[in-house]
């Protein structure tokens, strides 16, 4: 079964994501934390790869593709630490159902076999998934939270993602797109965050609104022509952040514009 990696910080008594994915999965999977975390998480049974002292989920995520090109793996999942899952009630219509432990083997064997055919494989937030419907894969289109990956092809082009600090998922899929390589994500299942995004732990460590501001600029500076800077304001903001300055990214025209582009 493909390998997942779980990058973790702070979150010892409480870990979402790995209480769903299901019992092959987790013979599998590690938890990739702090060198100071590691015993925790044995103690509870729960298989971990120790990060040392790397901090940020940017540098965590790059230790994990690291670490996978020195193992020889082909291919992985990533998954953020925090997640619930759901999928289709039936191809006749978009509801949703709450997936069972025994079930989560299917989602996983399917990136696995969707990675034969694509560099990047991600999964349908479960948000507004309705639109997707009756398709159960779409093409050139935003991921994250859920990132199946064949850790070569970020090697072969240099895309790294500890090129940023924050929205370093937003990053290598735009880097991946204007190269021409497209995604497949899956739209029949969805992930969903228990919590509000921020929740303790992760990011929440570190994200500030002055460094919110500094990747937001940032990532819309290194695509110019795919993302554009805005302001927004939500009810429930990250770290009391209800204003923050924040990106909106044509993700459609960067694959578009990738795929157009001489190979």
């Amino acid at each position: 079964m493909i390998p997942i990696f779980i990058p973790t910080r702070g979150r010892i008594n409480t870990q979402n994501t790995w209480d769903a994915i299901g019992p092959e999965a987790r013979e599998v999977a590690r938890l990739v934390c702090p060198t100071e975390e590691v015993k925790h998480h044995e103690w509870l049974d729960r298989r971990v790869l120790d990060r040392g002292d790397v901090k940020g989920i940017n540098n965590a995520r790059q230790f994990i593709i690291d670490h996978a090109v020195e193992e020889g793996y082909d291919k992985i999942i990533i998954l953020d630490d925090d997640l619930k899952f759901n999928r289709r009630e039936s191809p006749e219509h978009s509801r949703l159902r709450k997936t069972r432990q025994p079930e989560m083997v299917e989602l996983w064997e399917k990136m696995e076999g969707l990675l034969d055919g694509y560099h990047h494989v991600g999964l349908s937030p479960r948000q507004m998934n309705d639109k997707h419907w009756p398709h159960t894969v779409q093409y050139g289109m935003r991921q994250n939270a859920v990132h199946g990956i064949t850790p070569r092809i970020l090697h072969k082009h240099n895309i790294r993602y500890d090129s940023m600090q924050l929205m370093e998922d937003y990053y290598v899929t735009l880097k991946l797109f204007l190269k021409g390589i497209g995604n497949a994500v899956i739209v029949d299942w969805t992930w969903d965050q228990r919590g509000a995004s921020g929740a303790k732990g992760g990011c929440s460590t570190y994200r500030n609104a002055e460094l919110q501001e500094q990747q937001a600029r940032k990532l819309s500076e290194e695509f110019p022509d795919h993302v554009k800077l805005v302001e927004k304001t939500t009810k429930t903001g990250w770290e009391g952040m209800k204003t923050r300055w924040d990106v909106k990214v044509s993700w459609r025209k960067a694959f578009k514009d990738g795929q157009a582009r001489p190979s």
